[in-house]
């Protein structure tokens, strides 16, 4: 059985299109881009270069080689990439982080599978180049899980240094003493009222005598 060479050509254009600007930027934070991104194109030239019909064995090893080669291929082409754009637009947040350093966990276990199986079968020049690409995507994620951990402790101390501060000015405030009661306002006189003036009442006029009847 024939088996046509597995091309990451594809990978590697995809990940030369983020730029050096992304791959390779070295800013107050670094990218984890900056981290991986050697052993990733390493990863992609080591499966470029594997022939399985030059490799000894039946073809049941060959069959779970070419699989996991595929594997590793749509990885690099199509899973990673924006993974990594995500990651370097907020490289001091390790929810980006994350889902790169757990795909690089899942893309290193198949690449291992492929090394081991290469030392009994594949041609030498082979076997180095993916031992070589095994061992820099090794170091590779290990180095962006130690960056995702200090990015966690610097944020870790970050808050609790703002509670610490939250937590002394609210004791200042409190120990502060108060301020001293305001005067009291004057007591205000109350407006005599003007007094009114009685108007007498006019006088009325006596009733007349009654007339006396005649006799």
């Amino acid at each position: 059985m024939k088996f046509p060479p597995c091309s990451f050509v594809n990978a590697i254009v995809g990940l030369s299109l983020l730029g050096p600007a992304t791959l390779f930027a070295q800013q107050p934070t670094q990218k984890p881009s900056s981290l991986i991104a050697p052993a990733l194109d390493s990863v992609a030239k080591a499966g470029s270069a594997v022939d399985l019909n030059k490799w000894k064995g039946g073809n049941t090893v060959r069959e779970e080689v070419d699989a996991n080669l595929v594997s590793m291929q749509k990885d690099l082409a199509n899973t990673l990439p924006p993974l990594i754009v995500a990651s370097d637009a907020a490289p001091s947040a390790a929810s980006a982080s994350l889902p790169v350093l757990l795909n690089l966990d899942a893309l290193y276990s198949v690449l291992l599978r492929v090394t081991i199986m290469s030392r009994g079968s594949a041609p030498r020049d082979q076997n180095v180049q993916l031992e070589k690409a095994a061992q820099l995507l090794d170091a590779a994620r290990r180095d962006l899980g130690d960056a995702i951990l200090v990015g966690l402790k610097s944020q870790e101390k970050r808050i609790a240094d703002l509670q610490a501060t939250v937590q002394q000015q609210a004791a200042t405030i409190a120990a502060a003493p108060a301020p001293p009661a305001p005067a009291p306002a004057p007591p205000v006189k109350p407006k005599r009222k003007a007094a009114k003036k009685v108007t007498p009442a006019p006088a009325k006029a006596a009733p007349a005598p009654a007339a006396k009847p005649a006799q």
